[in-house]
């Protein structure tokens, strides 16, 4: 027994380090392109992109299903973007709340008929609306299929070249089109996508409401840990991938697609828990196997806010979700895996997912497992336990302090106050969040062995009233 507990540990460690060099690398990278793509963002003329006459129409998709809290105010922060041309079309998804009723009285919708071609397969659509006070406005009332077969209704309505898919729990910086926008517009032959940085609120349309440099983050402790897995995300992860051209997951919160290229793989697929993650997956499959050349990015600039589950129960349903989603996509794509067919993609971002987030919560467990049969066998040393614990939370603080300090140099958007907050809770979040997350990393795993695709959608946060 001691001898198999010493083999566990050595597993264990040796997965830790090896994850820890990885997600270093990754930063490294990471740095150097948070440095090009400020310096870029710095020096480009937003003014003469919001008038010119040439820069590329988007049609902003927004599908909504039981949102009645908090639709009116998505759309309006949708139809305010600074932008020269752009149309939001909203799906409702068969909501069995007031959704519908909240977005016919505030935007005065009219219902109308009009012939659209259906290159997306979806399910039936009752009626379609239009606002004589916002002619770029559509709403389409459809029976209830799902986000990604909303997503599909909205791409058969959408008239521009390329389409925005969001969320609408989601509020957006004014100038978020222009800066996703910015790149696509000088290369619009080979970037098919770009995404870019997110974080969250409780009640983000608070967050978004104040001027750049004097916004809040939500420093709720829930809050705040969820904000700064946002940041390691998209600072100490998807930068670098966007690097090295194998960024595999646009967020559904704020992704920008070349339509003909959504054309080309068919759409959104329901087949999965989640639609952002896989559909990123095939394209990238589709483009690699055909030797293509093509760029799919994740940018730095902070675009939007979405709302976050504010309990703990929330959070696990949320990330349970993710988790499942994450292993059902890594599974299917597996052909890819360590293929240098598919380049960057097969040889660096698949492993990566699989070794990092896909095995991680067996990983994870077996270190439990380790720590238990130690107490039962009389092994365990609770110096040695407290160094290895101070050990991790510091190489992860020093991962979560790097975001925080790329982020601040990217958009200067937060009070140093609330930045000086959260570096004070980064060496605490190996123990106070880290097991929320495993906890629903370990829910999703099994759900994802039990065919289990259920959406879980978390209740909008409780506001003072109705947004």
């Amino acid at each position: 027994m001691t001898t198999a507990l010493t083999v566990v540990v050595l597993v264990c460690l040796g997965y830790l380090l090896f994850t820890t060099a990885v997600y270093a690398t990754l930063t490294a990278i990471g740095a150097f392109e948070s440095f090009v793509r400020r310096h870029e963002s710095r020096s480009a003329d937003y003014d003469t992109l919001a008038s010119s006459r040439f820069t590329i129409p988007v049609s902003v998709l927004v599908p909504a299903y039981n949102e009645e809290r908090v639709i009116a105010a998505t759309t309006r922060s949708m139809l305010e973007l600074d932008y020269p041309e752009h149309e939001v079309v909203v799906v409702n998804d068969g909501s069995s709340d007031g959704t519908l009723r909240v977005l016919v009285e505030a935007f005065g919708l009219e219902p109308y008929e009009a012939f659209v071609r259906r290159v997306f397969s979806h399910g039936e659509v009752r009626a379609m609306y239009r606002s004589p006070d916002h002619p770029n406005l559509v709403v389409v009332d459809k029976v209830n299929g799902g986000k990604a077969d909303a997503l599909n209704a909205a791409l058969n309505v959408a008239r521009f070249r390329y389409v925005c898919a969001v969320d609408a729990d989601t509020w957006f910086d004014r100038k978020a089109l222009l800066k996703g926008m910015r790149l696509a517009v000088q290369d619009p032959g080979r970037i098919v996508g770009v995404t870019s940085h997110l974080t969250t609120a409780r009640k983000p349309e608070q967050a978004m409401s104040a001027p750049q440099g004097r916004r809040r983050i939500d420093l709720h402790p829930l809050m705040a840990y969820q904000h700064l897995d946002f940041l390691r995300a998209f600072f100490n992860n998807r930068t670098a991938w966007s690097r090295g051209n194998y960024m595999l997951c646009a967020p559904g919160a704020f992704a920008i697609w070349r339509r003909d290229v959504l054309e080309e793989v068919g759409g959104y697929s329901n087949t999965f828990t989640c639609e952002d993650i896989e559909l990123t997956f095939r394209v990238h499959e589709k483009y690699l196997r055909e030797g293509r050349d093509y760029r799919l990015m994740c940018l730095t600039d902070n675009v939007a806010t979405t709302e976050g589950p504010d309990t703990v129960g929330k959070l696990v349903s949320q990330r349970e979700r993710w988790q499942r989603v994450i292993d059902e996509t890594v599974w299917h794509y597996r052909r890819m895996w360590f293929r240098p067919r598919y380049k960057a993609v097969g040889l660096v971002g698949t492993p990566f997912y699989l070794l990092t987030e896909v095995l991680a919560p067996a990983f994870e467990l077996l270190g439990l497992v380790a720590l238990v049969g130690a107490i039962a066998l009389g092994l365990f040393q609770p110096l040695t336990f407290v160094v290895v614990v101070a050990a991790i939370a510091f190489m992860n603080a020093a991962l979560t302090a790097s975001a925080i300090y790329f982020e601040d140099m990217q958009s200067r958007s937060y009070r140093k106050r609330d930045l000086l907050v959260l570096l004070l809770l980064t060496p605490l979040d190996v123990v106070l969040y880290r097991p929320i997350i495993l906890w629903a990393r370990l829910k999703g795993s099994w759900g994802f062995l039990r065919g289990d695709k259920s959406w879980n959608k978390f209740e909008r946060n409780v506001r003072g009233a109705e947004s």
